[in-house]
């Protein structure tokens, strides 16, 4: 999943939470330096990763984007998944998406700020001052965030091939996708087990 998921689903202390946010960035030597509520919330992350490639929604919704994302179907299956969350927010967290967002630039991403992997300082800036978590959060948002995301990363994919495959599956996507939500929930309180090694 991307960056929305993970931090809905690290629900604990705002280091741990910071953890879950930055881990794609975190390389082996990097993770030695971090506080260890923020190494837990990394390897908090890559378990979600772990559970997230196994799940039978998340492997039928990847089959469906195969024919045109190849390889890359279950990348662009991790970015929708924040998609599915942000347009079903209230079914699964009593707080609003912009309350729940905002709470996080303040109490996470400020005072965390200097651990963040040196190369990810512009996009949390823009985290920050564009609201990017929102974004994610929406189709229109999301869609426009992918095609950015495949060009910088320089993958060998069609972006517009990529959109009308998911514009054409929107609501087949929608379907497995808000399944996978409805049992990754109870991940939330998995998040207590890693904290309490603290």
């Amino acid at each position: 999943m991307h960056h929305l998921g993970h931090i809905f689903l690290a629900e604990s202390p705002p280091g741990f939470r910071f953890g879950a946010f930055i881990a794609d960035g975190v390389r082996a030597r990097r993770f030695d330096e971090l506080p260890p509520e923020v190494q837990m919330g990394v390897r908090f992350h890559r378990w979600v990763d772990w559970q997230t490639d196994k799940h039978p929604a998340f492997l039928d919704a990847r089959r469906i984007l195969r024919s045109v994302a190849g390889r890359y179907a279950g990348l662009i299956v991790d970015l929708w998944l924040d998609v599915a969350l942000g347009e079903n927010w209230t079914e699964f967290c009593d707080e609003p998406i912009d309350e729940f967002e905002e709470r996080f630039r303040r109490e996470t991403l400020k005072p965390y700020y200097s651990w963040a992997p040196p190369s990810w300082k512009a996009f949390m800036e823009s985290i920050n001052t564009e609201r990017l978590l929102l974004r994610f959060g929406h189709s229109a948002g999301m869609l426009s965030h992918m095609e950015r995301f495949i060009l910088r990363r320089g993958l060998p994919l069609d972006s517009a091939l990529v959109r009308r495959a998911i514009q054409q599956h929107e609501e087949q996507l929608s379907i497995l996708l808000v399944k996978f939500w409805r049992e990754a929930v109870a991940w939330r309180a998995t998040a207590s087990t890693f904290t309490s090694k603290l």
